[in-house]
């Protein structure tokens, strides 16, 4: 028999999910919000399972916290409630796990008896939406005993990034990752302009993945160079429908979605800042158990890495005071494991070279790091840190790109004078360097002797693409759209 205040909660949950979730899927207008392009992957696997009851029958998805997950969880249940005749549920398992003090287990089982049937007999099918999973420690054994009960059930379930790197074989081999990132530009665009009731501007099919394919899959820089200029026309004409200010804006503000209703910087960044406290408060136990102490250095340590550049891990545990250097590695592991750092390694043919010197570390969300430094000087955004707010919001497009690209990684250049990120991918080496009004490529020219590299980039806010010596000079205006 299901446990009686959780199975109250479920039938409440059942009524009322409905007016929950409308919070997260219309404005106060009752008009829906744009669908990010992520959705409609999930849309199509759900479609496929209504239509032919094949796999995949449970997706995963791990993202940052603000990304949207719980966005997209609404958007599915208000699109596929009719067509699921009702029989779909909408839990968290935060609420779950420190309301209720109970865990999915007891909730699968007080829907079964509200469903009237066993799951493993069911007779229609069922969508069940499962936000934040990472609270309960066993979610991995409830959803894996229920997908081997029945194939009547579509499973989708969100969580910190976490729970794609500690699946069991057993969930790996059932379940399907769906990894959700911050905003890309083109989706920022989108988003604002119908937020602002302005005329959408949506996307041209296929320029991004043109655009992804001459930088990054070309034989030379000289090649790069003919295929973005046949691209031309395409994005002189999505650039004359937006104002060349949204990119400034989507930096230092707008890459996580949350903060899209708001224009005071001030609003926004308190927003920011509290998604990076909820993310030590409430996630990073649920990964690995640290002392309050060391929890209570993690935001001065987020603040370290803001505001500073590559540092050792003893300048880091000098700095901080009262933390060794084994557990600031564990909380490094663990901030990379939420998303919310990205860690780049310094590029050696030597491994042991590799773990000698200091990774990098930008953030995921560019606006996070901006947030952060806000909170001691507003004007230093601009006047100091402004090129480490591109280099996150390249890093993120790079690391987005090279993620489903087998065997590539993703270096940066530790000599002085170096260059932001060296690719390895597909039997070549490119050289990436980023900057607010870099005129010329010498870095990349540099880390291309040393590292052999077949090209380079330089990301910057030039006004024509140019290559010379080896290195495409790539506008922010070419380079956004990927």
């Amino acid at each position: 028999m299901a446990n009686p205040e959780v199975k109250n909660y479920v039938a409440r949950q059942l009524t009322e999910q409905a007016k929950i979730l409308r919070l997260s899927a219309y404005d106060r207008d009752s008009k829906a919000y744009l669908k990010r392009y992520f959705y409609y992957r999930l849309d199509q696997y759900a479609r496929n399972f209504l239509e032919a009851g094949g796999e995949p029958r449970w997706l995963m998805i791990p993202g940052l916290r603000g990304v949207g997950k719980t966005t997209v969880l609404a958007q599915l249940f208000f699109a596929y409630q009719n067509r699921f005749n009702g029989r779909v549920l909408y839990v968290s398992l935060d609420d779950i796990v420190n309301k209720l003090g109970s865990n999915l287990f007891a909730v699968l089982d007080a829907y079964e008896e509200l469903l009237g049937e066993s799951f493993s007999s069911l007779k229609d099918n069922v969508l069940l939406l499962v936000d934040e999973v990472h609270f309960d420690p066993k979610w991995q054994v409830a959803l894996k005993s229920l997908y081997d009960k029945s194939r009547r059930v579509f499973i989708v379930s969100t969580g910190s990034s976490a729970i794609a790197i500690n699946r069991t074989a057993d969930v790996a081999r059932r379940s399907l990752v769906e990894k959700m990132y911050p905003l890309k530009f083109t989706e920022y665009v989108m988003l604002d302009n119908t937020v602002a009731k302005r005329k959408e501007i949506r996307f041209p099919s296929k320029l991004g993945e043109q655009i992804a394919q001459a930088l990054f899959e070309s034989n030379d820089a000289d090649e790069a160079y003919q295929r973005l200029k046949l691209l031309e026309t395409q994005i002189r004409g999505y650039w004359q429908k937006i104002d060349i200010h949204s990119l400034g804006r989507y930096i230092k503000y707008y890459s996580l979605p949350s903060v899209l209703l708001y224009n005071d910087d001030a609003a926004i960044y308190t927003i920011m800042n509290s998604v990076v406290d909820r993310i030590v408060e409430k996630d990073l136990p649920t990964m690995q158990s640290f002392s309050t102490a060391v929890l209570a250095k993690v935001p001065a340590l987020l603040f370290l890495v803001a505001s500073s550049g590559t540092r050792s891990l003893s300048a880091f545990a000098k700095d901080l005071k009262d933390i060794d250097e084994k557990t600031l590695a564990a909380v490094f592991r663990v901030l990379e494991e939420a998303e919310l750092l990205l860690r780049i390694y310094p590029f050696s043919l030597s491994a042991p070279r590799r773990v000698r010197k200091p990774s990098k570390y930008l953030f995921f969300a560019s606006s996070i790091r901006a947030a952060l430094i806000h909170l001691t000087d507003s004007r230093a955004i601009d006047t100091q840190h402004k090129g480490k707010l591109l280099e996150d919001s390249v890093g993120m497009y790079l690391y987005r790109y090279f993620a489903g690209v087998i065997g590539a990684s993703l270096g940066y250049d530790d000599m002085q004078g170096g260059a932001d990120f060296i690719i390895e991918a597909r039997g070549k080496r490119i050289v990436v360097e980023t900057g607010w009004n870099k005129r010329d490529g010498n870095q990349a020219i540099q880390t291309m002797k040393n590292t052999k590299a077949t090209y380079g980039l330089l990301v910057t806010n030039s006004s024509a693409l140019e290559n010379k010596d080896s290195v495409l000079t790539v506008p922010f205006e070419v380079f956004f759209l990927l």
